[in-house]
Formats: structure tokens, C-alpha cells, sequence
């Protein structure tokens, strides 16, 4: 089959790292870490698992970050090589293991790519998987597969990136009739927002901030619209077709980050500036709490002068190490900083739902129109567009890029 795969042998690390400062397109190639070319489909890793015919498959940031050769070196032990990229999905089943149960070949799914407990066959399960957060698995690394948390970063399973991947029976979600597949391939990303939420839930009336306006970023305030409405959210985006697309599904207020954009965000944010001796202004008051939905040090920074004191901030997977990063409002404020990785169960009105579930059920429902994010389709032969049209965020105006088998 057709795929994109990565591996990392310390040689080819180093000669597509050095190879990468000259141009980006030599990041991907026949030498390169990343590759296009013909991989050998999986098989199904036991009776409980399908083989699924990918429909569309999105280019996270966190895969840009992998091909770029930008991701933390803490995140490896948590792959394993070669593996096909891509774990946002929706696809069609195309072969059952003999004991699945409930669906069938020919339907259409999307996939939580979390390889925890159930499908690595660790028995009795972890304490995180027995009480429903599979994101803090301790068996990531151990089990009946090779080490990875998740599909798209694990050997042997494929991924979204490539025409066939696997799945455990347990990872599947059924796509409602009347969701788009652009909606679907777009329920893994937004599970993680309303996990986010779900873990700092504002209350009516409340203020928070939502740093980043990028397609993690628009999720989380459509998964604040959907679950708490009564907040008042506010956006700080880069570009205005960034803009436009959070004012459309919902946002309080957008503040443009160009410029001196400080001054209009305390006065939206309810924040008074300090100038220091040295260096940027600080902040006292502030919005409720904050979700930096973005990499790097700015964000991070804006969080917290921000935040008010006593606030919270949540970092929705910032793969990046923070060089510079004054850490002083953080005990200044007595702030709370919480990370959120990919999805769990949380109990609300009385039943544990699991934000993966959730997320799939605000979607089919309408309350989370979020299929418009999706604004470029490529076939995967056209692979360098495709990650081209990803990374150059501000030169158009691009969300969401998919591959479209």
C-alpha cells in the first residue's frame, strides 16, 4: 500500500536534520527520516482487531512537529520504528477478526488512536485504565504491541497517513449518517478539546482566554460553546481568516496578536499592567483561566499575565520545550498550570462518558459544527502540498489539511 512512514536510525537523523536547515522539502524523501512509497499493509494483530480503508487522514501538528524533526526527544519512548504517520481518521472497515462484535465490513468509523490497556492485552488493567483515563496509561510501552501511544506512532499498525491501518475492536467509534467525513476526521482533535474543557470547566458568566486560533484552538471554543455556553471566551489569533472562523462558532471577542496587542487584551481580559525594570509587562486580574492552544514560549507567557491570581491554565499538548520562559507569575499569581493529553471519561450529570464518545456525539448532534475546519484536501501523492499548504499557516488560509484516499 501507499504510505507515508517515519523511522529514525541515528544517520538518517542527523543527515535529514542537517539537510532540513537547508530547505523543508529535503525533511521528507528517499533518504530522509519521513518517506512516501510502498509499505506493506498490516495485518490484524488478534481476533478483536479490524483493518480499516482510510477516507481521510489529517495532518496534526504534532506530525508536522514529527517530520520536522521538532518533537521533544521525551516523546520516543512512546513510539516505535518504522511506523506510518497519521491518527486522526475516518475510514471504512474493511476486515473483521473473527471475535469483533457490533459492527461490520462496510461501516464507517473513526478511531481513538490511544493504545492503552485493552488493546495491548494487559491484564489485570493499570489504575488509569481501570478508572476510565486512558491517557494516563502506564502500559504504553508493554503488551501484546510494540511501544507507542498511539496509532500513527507505532510499528506494525499503520496509520491515517497511509490507504490501510488497523484498530482494536475497543478504539472504534461508528460515524453518524449525517456526519460529514470532513466532521468525522475531525472528532479525534476535538475529543481532546472537550477533555480540556471537561478538566477546567468554566462557569456561567466566567472569562477565559483561548491562546492560539489554529485548528486546536478553534476546537476549544467550539467545545466551550457546546459545554459551557455561559462563559465568555476570548481568542487571541494571528490571522484574520483565524478570525473570522471563531467568531462563527462562537467566540465573546478576537484580539489580533500583531503588533502591541497587550493593551487591547487587558482591557478585553480585565487586566491591569505593571511595567518591570526589564522586560514585558506583568499582569494583575485577568480572566478565569486560560488554555494555551499553541507551542512555544509566548503563549505560555500571555497565560499567565493574563490569568488572574488564583486562576488556572491548561497546555493542550505543547510539544515544544519552553527556552526563556520567566516562571514568576506562576507562583506570584498562585496560579494552577494543568497538562491535557488526548481524551478520558469524566462523570457529569450522574454517568461517566467518555470525551471521545462525547466529542463524536456533539458533532452528529449539531451542537459542534465544526466541519467547515477542514479547508484542503490532498491525495497522498501530493504529499509535499499537502504539508507545505499544513505548515504555512499564514500565508492562506488553511485549518484543517487532510489527505483524501
Amino acid at each position: 500500500m501507499k504510505a507515508i512512514s517515519f523511522s529514525a536510525p541515528i544517520p538518517t537523523y542527523l543527515a535529514t536534520l542537517a539537510a532540513g536547515r537547508i530547505s523543508e522539502s529535503l525533511l521528507v524523501g528517499p533518504h530522509a527520516c519521513t518517506r512516501f512509497g510502498d509499505v506493506a499493509a498490516p495485518d490484524l494483530p488478534g481476533d478483536r482487531w479490524v483493518r480499516i480503508r482510510t477516507r481521510l487522514g489529517g495532518i496534526c501538528g504534532s506530525d508536522l512537529g514529527i517530520v520536522g524533526l521538532e518533537a521533544s526527544p521525551s516523546t520516543s519512548p512512546f513510539s516505535s520504528f518504522p511506523f506510518v504517520l497519521g491518527h486522526e481518521s475516518v475510514g471504512t472497515i474493511d476486515a473483521l477478526g473473527t471475535a469483533v462484535r457490533g459492527v461490520g465490513v462496510g461501516d464507517r468509523v473513526t478511531v481513538n488512536p490511544l493504545l492503552c490497556c485493552e488493546s495491548r492485552n494487559v491484564t489485570p488493567p493499570c489504575a488509569a485504565c481501570a478508572s476510565g483515563q486512558h491517557s494516563r496509561c502506564a502500559h504504553f510501552t508493554d503488551g501484546a504491541l510494540a511501544p507507542g501511544m498511539f496509532i500513527g506512532t507505532t510499528r506494525g499498525l499503520g496509520g491515517s497517513w497511509g490507504e490501510y491501518f488497523v484498530a482494536h475492536e475497543s478504539q472504534l467509534v461508528r460515524v453518524d449518517d449525517a456526519v460529514s467525513d470532513a466532521g468525522a476526521v475531525l472528532t479525534e482533535p476535538f475529543a481532546c478539546c472537550v477533555h480540556a474543557v471537561r478538566g477546567m470547566m468554566p462557569a456561567d458568566g466566567q472569562r477565559v482566554l483561548v491562546i492560539g486560533a489554529g485548528t486546536m484552538g478553534l476546537l476549544m471554543v467550539a467545545a466551550l460553546r457546546a459545554l459551557a455556553p455561559g462563559a465568555h471566551v476570548i481568542v487571541l489569533a494571528r490571522h484574520s481568516f483565524q478570525a473570522r472562523h471563531a467568531t462563527a462558532l462562537g467566540a465573546s471577542r478576537v484580539v489580533m496578536a500583531r503588533g502591541d496587542y497587550l493593551a487591547e487584551l487587558a482591557e478585553v481580559a480585565g487586566t491591569r499592567l505593571l511595567k518591570p525594570i526589564l522586560g514585558r509587562p506583568i499582569g494583575i486580574g485577568g480572566v478565569d483561566g486560560a488554555y494555551v492552544c499553541t507551542s512555544g514560549t509566548r503563549g505560555v507567557e500571555d497565560a499567565m499575565r493574563f490569568t488572574r491570581a488564583g486562576g488556572s491554565i491548561v497546555l493542550l499538548g505543547n510539544a515544544t520545550t519552553l527556552k526563556g520562559l520567566d516562571w514568576t507569575p506562576l507562583w506570584i499569581k498562585e496560579l494552577t498550570f494543568k497538562g491535557t493529553l488526548a481524551y478520558g471519561s469524566h462523570t457529569y450529570g450522574g454517568a461517566d462518558t467518555h470525551a471521545f464518545v462525547e466529542a463524536a456525539s456533539l458533532v452528529a448532534s449539531g451542537r459542534a459544527p465544526i466541519a467547515g475546519l477542514v479547508t484542503h484536501e490532498f491525495p497522498l501523492a501530493r504529499y509535499r502540498d499537502a504539508l507545505g499548504e499544513a505548515r504555512a499557516k499564514g500565508h492562506g488560509d488553511s485549518v484543517k489539511v487532510v489527505f483524501k484516499f
